[in-house]
Order: structure tokens, then C-alpha cells, then sequence
């Protein structure tokens, strides 16, 4: 545009000088006064001056827009220029003007040999905020994050916004790296107190992970990726915390992409199965249910625990998946055999919280089940105590079509995360299981004795069943038992088997109850 204005006013320019020597030519020095109809030489040099005083205020009409559109298009410039550097809700700076003041930190304590220090920070339970109180307040609770994260920093430091719930805060010219340890506990402490926001208290926490400029590297990409594997251990540790970047973590990472990225193919490649293993009723040991348990041959590695690929398969979304394979597998081991074997044994599998968010695996399996004529009531889902505590509408109306179709739900690992009361009436819990962890060290009157004897007092009193996971010897089981306890599962009585095997169980225990009853009649008669 400034280019345009440019010419066009330096052509008027020209035009008014070629005026002015027209005019002047076109007078002659001496001109005489004539009668009639004869022009008055005033007369023209008037007309002249006018003209003349016109041009001029034209052409500073001309350079008044012309000033009024290079200082507009100075203001056009300077906002785009902030759109794309600055994040809109925050004003910190986004993650492409952090590059660049990144390296030019980097350069200067390069330069000067000192340190530089990178925290990225991550807000624990936004998502949670978001999805219950709305994006407005989530947007409020940003903003004042921002400015509680910003407090923290040192003068000279910059603190940014990467994006969603993530900030990085630029430490240059370190002393030592206490000062790191300082502005990572200041940061845990001031995320940590509560939001006041629109009359209400919202609550969340930072996991922050840190990586330093020269000890891991010397490159600004590869410390943002370095403190974000920090940050991924801070969150695995149990959040709320800050950690420092190591070498071990960057193995461990590296593991973790190479084991996902075989995952991706397990399913095609044939390298999952299936075993049941058995869940026994406690007062007389009959084997009444089977828990569906996948696991993974790796062609080179060998047995992988699931411990290990289920948490990678969570992360990565492969689980739905898998779920759907599972869900296929156990439709392909029923529909070999006559129903009648399994004696009424419940099968039960254990659904991911990401299932229920994609159910259509899920709400394909029961419409199988149904369409099969195999009845809804011999499965029962595994479910974990999160996916109850806020669930979505469509989480809601899921589990209602699960109970609708029959199939029975039970809570896994109870105990170990918030063992709220009030959804296992609300959402008609079956079964609770209460975790190993309670169970491996189990003796009279010690922690985890009253701790199960609560939960299963509790469960009781709901009239829900429980299940003690994890029973490996007599003295556990004979302690569960005076509890009261309803089934047991653990290497005691049953391992992990094919389903076949477990068919085999069912048989034999069905063929010893026959044998015990044609006693008992000859005993009688």
C-alpha cells in the first residue's frame, strides 16, 4: 500500500509542476488591456494563485492518508505480528516466540558459561475442571494460573504458554541450581491452593518436569523434550511434584515408543491370547466365575506382563482395539462349545474408561450377545472407580444400556483410588474387588486387615458381593473367610488357564458334585 501511495503522489507532484510552467508560458509579460470581451490580466494570475493553493491542499490531503495508512498498516503488523507470538487468553508467549527467545538465552549463557534451566509445567485435574464447571471457567482458571506461574519466575525469566494446560517458564543465568528447586516448590505451592472463581473453590495441581542447558543439552528442542519426559515421570510418580531429567528416563521412554510401536501390530500378527483364570466362592470353593485376561507373546522379547502393555495401550488409544479383539475372542471361544459346559460360570472382562468413551465396540458386543442368544447375564464388566466419580452423559447412558442388557458390573482394585461410597448404589455395583495390594500382606488386626474388614462390611450393607484378589495362601484365605468375605481369586486355587482348561474345571467340578450327591442318596436310602 505504501508503495502505491508513493507513486500516486509523487506522479501529482509532477503534474502540478507541469501546471505551474503551462500557466506561466501561457502569460505574456506584458499584456494589453483590451475593450470588450478582452481578459484582465488580475483575473488569470487569480485563477492561478487558486489553483495553485487547491493542488497544495491536495497533495497534503494526499500525505495526511498517506500517514494515516503506513501508521495503520504499522498497527496491522504489530497485532498480527502479536497473534501469532502471544497466546490470546494469557498474553504469555506462545511456543513459536519461546523458540526464539529459548535460543537466544541459550546463546547468551553459552556465551557467558552459565546455566540455564527449563521447567515445562503441566496442570493436573484441568480436564476435570473443564468437563464440570464449562470452558469459561476452565479460560478463568488459565489466566490466573498464568499469572500465579509468572509470580514465581525471577525478573529476566520467561514464562510461556505452550498450549492446552501447559506452560514452560525460560530460567537464563543460573547461580546454582537451588534456584531451580526454589521456583519449582514455589510453583507446586501457588497451583496448589484453590481458584476462586465465580463464588466457587476449583482445585488442581502442577507436575512439572525440568531439564538444564549444558548438563543435558545444548539444543532448545531437545530440552523441551527432555523436560517433558521429566514431566511424564513427575505425572507416573503420583503428580504434584517436580522432577530433573535423567538419562534412565530417557531410556525408559525410548522403551516404551519401541514396545507401542509393536503393539500397534500385536493384534494382526496373531501375538495376543487369552487365559481365565478362576474365581472360586468362598464358603465352598466352587468355581462360579472366570476373569478373561489378555496376554502378549512378543516374537523376540517373550512374555510382556500386562502391567507393562496395558498402560501403554491406554496412553496410545490401542485399547480400544484390543478391547474389540477381546470382545471378539470370547464371542469365538463361546460359540465353539455348547453353553451347557460352562454350568452358569460368569465370564467377566475388564473395560477400559476409553471403551466407555468409544463405546461402539462395546455396544457391538452386546447386540452380538443378544443376537447370538447367549445370555447378557453371564458376563460381567470390570470397571475402575474413576470412570463413576463425574462420568459424561454419554458414560451415563452407556452404563445404563449395559445394566438394561443385563450384564453385571464390578469395581476393580477398590481401595486403591478414591473408594467413594456414593456411586456404588447409584450406579447398582454387583461386585467390588478389593485390590492385592490389601491382600499380599493380610495377618490379624494389622492395617490391612481393617481395612478389608471395613470394605467388606461396607460392601454388605449395599448388598454387594466381594472379591479378594490376589489370595496365594491358606492363612489369607482362612482370615478372608472369617470376614465373611464372598469369593476369592488368586494363585491358591486357580491360575491363569486356557479355555479350555477351564472347561476341563468346570467338568470335573460338575462331575465330583455328582458323585458327592449319588453318595449322600445311597447313604440315605
Amino acid at each position: 500500500m505504501n508503495t502505491h501511495i508513493k507513486i500516486v503522489a509523487g506522479k501529482l507532484v509532477l503534474a502540478l509542476i507541469a501546471l505551474g510552467h503551462q500557466s506561466a508560458s501561457a502569460i505574456p509579460n506584458q499584456v494589453p488591456v483590451r475593450s470588450g470581451f478582452g481578459v484582465n490580466p488580475v483575473v488569470i494570475e487569480t485563477g492561478i494563485t487558486v489553483i495553485s493553493l487547491l493542488c497544495i491542499l491536495l497533495l497534503y490531503q494526499f500525505w495526511r492518508f498517506y500517514q494515516r495508512a503506513k501508521s495503520r498498516e504499522a498497527e496491522i503488523r504489530q497485532q498480527i505480528w502479536r497473534q501469532a507470538n502471544y497466546d490470546y487468553l494469557t498474553q504469555l508467549p506462545n511456543r513459536y516466540l519461546l523458540q526464539s527467545c529459548l535460543e537466544e538465552a541459550i546463546l547468551e549463557c553459552s556465551q557467558s558459561g552459565q546455566q540455564l534451566g527449563l521447567l515445562l509445567i503441566d496442570l493436573d485435574g484441568f480436564k476435570d475442571v473443564n468437563d464440570v464447571a464449562g470452558h469459561a471457567i476452565g479460560d478463568r482458571l488459565l489466566q490466573n494460573a498464568a499469572l500465579r506461574i509468572q509470580s514465581c519466575a525471577r525478573n529476566g525469566d520467561t514464562t510461556a504458554k505452550l498450549g492446552g494446560d501447559e506452560f514452560v517458564v525460560v530460567v537464563p543465568k543460573l547461580r546454582n541450581l537451588k534456584e531451580l528447586h526454589q521456583i519449582g516448590s514455589k510453583i507446586l505451592d501457588t497451583i496448589r491452593s484453590p481458584f476462586h472463581i465465580e463464588d466457587n473453590q476449583y482445585f488442581v495441581t502442577a507436575s512439572i518436569g525440568i531439564a538444564t542447558f549444558p548438563d543435558h543439552s545444548n539444543s532448545g528442542e531437545e530440552l523441551m523434550m527432555f523436560a517433558d519426559q521429566a514431566l511424564y515421570a513427575a505425572k507416573r510418580a503420583g503428580k504434584n511434584q517436580y522432577q530433573f531429567f535423567t538419562q534412565l528416563m530417557q531410556r525408559e521412554i525410548r522403551e516404551r515408543i519401541l514396545l507401542t510401536h509393536d503393539l500397534r501390530s500385536a493384534v494382526a500378527n496373531g501375538e495376543l491370547h487369552l487365559v481365565y483364570q478362576p474365581i472360586f466362592r468362598l464358603q465352598d470353593l466352587w468355581l462360579i466365575k472366570a476373569e478373561a485376561l489378555i496376554r502378549w507373546q512378543h516374537p523376540t522379547r517373550g512374555n510382556i506382563p500386562p502391567d507393562v502393555f496395558i498402560p501403554l495401550a491406554e496412553e496410545s488409544g490401542l485399547i480400544i482395539e484390543i478391547g474389540k479383539w477381546i470382545f471378539d475372542e470370547v464371542l469365538r471361544d463361546f460359540s465353539a462349545i455348547d453353553l451347557l459346559r460352562l454350568r452358569g460360570t460368569q465370564i467377566s472382562l475388564n473395560i477400559s474408561p476409553l471403551q466407555f468413551s468409544h463405546p461402539q465396540h462395546l455396544l457391538a458386543f452386546i447386540k452380538r450377545l443378544q443376537r447370538t442368544n447367549i445370555p447378557c447375564e453371564r458376563f460381567c464388566f470390570e470397571i475402575t472407580e474413576g470412570l463413576l466419580l463425574e462420568p459424561s452423559k454419554a458414560i451415563q447412558d452407556t452404563l445404563k444400556t449395559v445394566r438394561q442388557a443385563g450384564i453385571k458390573l464390578s469395581i476393580d482394585d477398590f481401595g486403591t483410588g478414591y473408594s467413594a461410597l456414593g456411586y456404588l448404589k447409584k450406579y447398582q455395583i454387583d461386585f467390588v474387588k478389593i485390590d492385592k495390594s490389601f491382600i499380599k500382606n493380610l495377618e490379624v488386626d494389622n492395617y490391612d486387615f481393617v481395612l478389608c474388614r471395613s470394605i467388606i462390611q461396607m460392601a454388605h450393607e449395599l448388598n454387594i458381593k466381594l472379591i479378594a484378589e490376589g489370595v496365594e495362601n491358606v492363612s489369607q484365605e482362612n482370615i478372608l473367610k472369617g470376614m465373611n468375605c464372598d469369593f476369592i481369586q488368586g494363585f491358591l486355587h486357580g491360575k491363569p488357564v486356557m479355555f479350555s482348561s477351564l472347561l476341563d474345571q468346570v467338568y470335573q467340578q460338575g462331575k465330583h458334585n455328582r458323585i458327592h450327591q449319588l453318595v449322600n442318596s445311597e447313604t440315605r436310602h
